[in-house]
């Protein structure tokens, strides 16, 4: 479980600038309010640069983040020193995950999860944030359905911006419900950067994904259509998951 973030790290930031991750913060902050939680402190899986990290920390919760992308880590570093934030970054692999102290919350959105590509490592992920979690910690995550977020007969994109230029080539394997995506672009400056990355991404079925969670341990309060309170229907393109140690 590689992360193929080497190049796309250096203006993961740019891609990433129309996401709202104060409002992701609140969002799950109000599913816990909904259970009668309390949390002080959360681990942000997959943290990636550390915008979906910086904010717990700003709003006064001990902050750890989780990555397997140095690069990644790097970036969110300096990005949490540059604005005052006590932030614990560890490089780690999400299915062998050992904090240096529980937590009460662990969370990871953004497609994470979608990047373990069978359910033997999704598993021994789950149980990796169970054994860091407090008893009656939360664990909330999102996952998506791809190939519903594209539109019909496209299997390409392209974007020309001021520093960099990009093209997105997709596939989708139904059999395997495994999505590819292959990134190629130019990062410009003095002297352009050329590269090309392929990613992969597993699409799980809810079904799945609540037998998994209560094998681990975990009881499964409930799913969400993204950032909302209702229930998830046929097509909806993203899930949230919320589960609890007790």
């Amino acid at each position: 479980m590689e992360s193929s973030y080497e190049k796309l790290a250096l203006f993961y930031d740019q891609l990433m600038q129309g996401i709202d991750y104060q409002a992701w913060v609140s969002y799950v902050e109000e599913l816990v309010a909904n259970f009668q939680g309390k949390i002080k402190s959360v681990v942000d899986l997959a943290c990636g640069t550390g915008n979906s990290t910086i904010p717990w920390s700003e709003r006064g919760y001990r902050t750890f983040g989780v990555d397997l992308s140095a690069e990644m880590l790097k970036i969110a570093q300096q990005k949490a020193h540059k604005m005052g934030q006590q932030i614990t970054f560890l490089k780690q692999d999400l299915r062998s995950m050992v904090l240096p102290q529980m937590v009460d919350l662990a969370v990871c959105f953004q497609d994470g999860f979608n990047y373990i590509l069978n359910e033997d490592d999704l598993a021994a992920a789950f149980r990796s944030v169970y054994r860091n979690l407090h008893p009656e910690g939360f664990f909330i995550f999102d996952l998506n359905y791809l190939p519903q977020l594209l539109p019909q007969n496209v299997d390409h994109y392209s974007t020309d911006e001021e520093g960099y230029s990009l093209t997105w080539s997709m596939s989708y394997d139904e059999k395997d419900k495994l999505w590819e995506v292959t990134v190629s672009g130019i990062i410009k400056g003095d002297k352009d950067h050329q590269f090309c990355e392929t990613h992969y991404e597993k699409i799980y079925d809810p079904s799945d994904i609540w037998r998994l969670l209560i094998r681990q341990g975990f009881t499964v309060m409930g799913t969400y259509q993204a950032f909302t309170f209702s229930p998830p229907h046929a097509s909806a393109p993203r899930l949230v998951y919320i589960a609890q140690k007790l």
